[in-house]
């Protein structure tokens, strides 16, 4: 952190009012060229449109959190309009069609998960960014992929959810829902979430997956949606797997579900969401520094405030300690899963269609 620009750095400080105020945009100065390029464009566009689901980084509220730090911090004044909108593989699709229809996107700044990221990738919807540069120091090569188009910017623990007031047992193991006590008690989801990274030949392999979705489908008494915590917290289902990130039911819990989430030690994968600004957004300065934000302390403070979950890169973070301490205490590391993962395991695609249909009862 100490290659940071002082005008980030002295907000990590816990200092009095007037040290904080002391802090702004003076500093401006000490921001790499790159950087202040991109700062005064965007006080040019003066604003920034942003659509993804209520849940994402504290939806509509958590908006208005992070135009009011991220203009305190670069000095901008950027207005930002936030729209509940559809799931991120719909939001990632329209934005690629109306790129193709010459048609301006509906968001500023996209977020999706990795899998959807790489079935994106070849359509080439968004922009390169030199985002090393802005924050030298802070993002590194790791962090950036898809010829920069593409950032990493918060990490997933996919894995099982379950009532912790009714469940019969406590699962640690994916493999624990296959006992008799949880037959009839448990859910899957109709897309099979996760279960194309089970499916890699770095993880279960394929033949091994498909057999455990079969007697996993066996166990279940539905389907629910990764955004459906209440169906937990009500008890229609006592356990879920596999969930999609990690903080599927953050909401839920904040309102006093005994929701347990966990990261099962048979399924050691970690996923990410990445942050693209299309290549046909309206304001696409405003919404690289939107990127910028989210990667500097206080923006990944911020997101951990908001959807309960910050990144596993940075070594200040609390997924980065979590992850530390599993990896520590099971003796091996977890497996990443990013675009290039994707790219290098086209079995885990075959292998989920297959497990779909095995949920969704169109095979047996």
């Amino acid at each position: 952190m100490r290659d940071l620009p002082s005008a980030i750095l002295c907000r990590l400080l816990p200092a009095a009012a007037i040290a904080a105020l002391a802090c702004g945009p003076a500093f401006a100065a000490e921001f790499s060229p790159e950087l202040k390029e991109v700062i005064a464009a965007a006080k040019t566009e003066g604003a920034l449109s942003l659509v993804w689901g209520e849940g994402t980084l504290g939806g509509t509220a958590g908006v208005k959190q992070f135009e009011q730090q991220m203009n305190a911090m670069f000095g901008t004044d950027i207005h930002a309009t936030f729209t509940p909108g559809a799931s991120m593989p719909q939001i990632g699709n329209e934005i690629a069609m109306r790129q193709a229809a010459g048609q301006p996107s509906s968001t500023d700044v996209y977020i999706g998960y990795a899998d959807v990221m790489s079935r994106l990738v070849p359509r080439k919807p968004f922009l390169g960014a030199a985002w090393q540069k802005m924050l030298p120091g802070r993002i590194t090569d790791g962090m950036v992929d898809d010829n920069s188009t593409a950032l990493k910017v918060v990490t997933a623990l996919p894995g099982i959810a379950y009532n912790s007031q009714l469940a019969p047992s406590k699962p640690t193991l994916l493999t624990d829902l296959l006992k008799p006590e949880w037959k009839g008690k448990i859910a899957a989801t109709p897309y099979a979430a996760n279960f194309d990274v089970l499916a890699a030949n770095d993880m279960w392999g394929p033949e091994r997956a498909i057999d455990f979705a079969r007697k996993m489908s066996a166990q279940t008494s539905g389907l629910m949606r990764c955004n459906e915590g209440e169906r937990i917290a009500t008890g229609e289902f006592l356990g879920f797997a596999i969930t999609c990130s990690g903080t599927d039911f953050i909401d839920t819990i904040r309102k006093g579900a005994p929701i347990v989430q966990v990261a099962p030690a048979d399924f050691p994968a970690l996923g990410y969401f990445y942050l693209g600004v299309p290549k046909n957004a309206v304001h696409p300065n405003a919404a690289k520094l939107f990127a910028i934000f989210c990667m500097t302390p206080e923006g990944q403070a911020l997101t951990r405030q908001t959807w309960d979950t910050d990144m596993d890169l940075f070594a200040e973070t609390g997924t980065h300690k979590t992850v530390a301490d599993l990896e520590k205490s099971r003796g091996a590391p977890f497996h990443r899963i990013d675009i290039a993962w994707y790219d290098a395991h086209p079995e885990a695609y075959e292998a989920w269609k297959q497990i779909s249909k095995i949920f969704t009862g169109k095979q047996n």
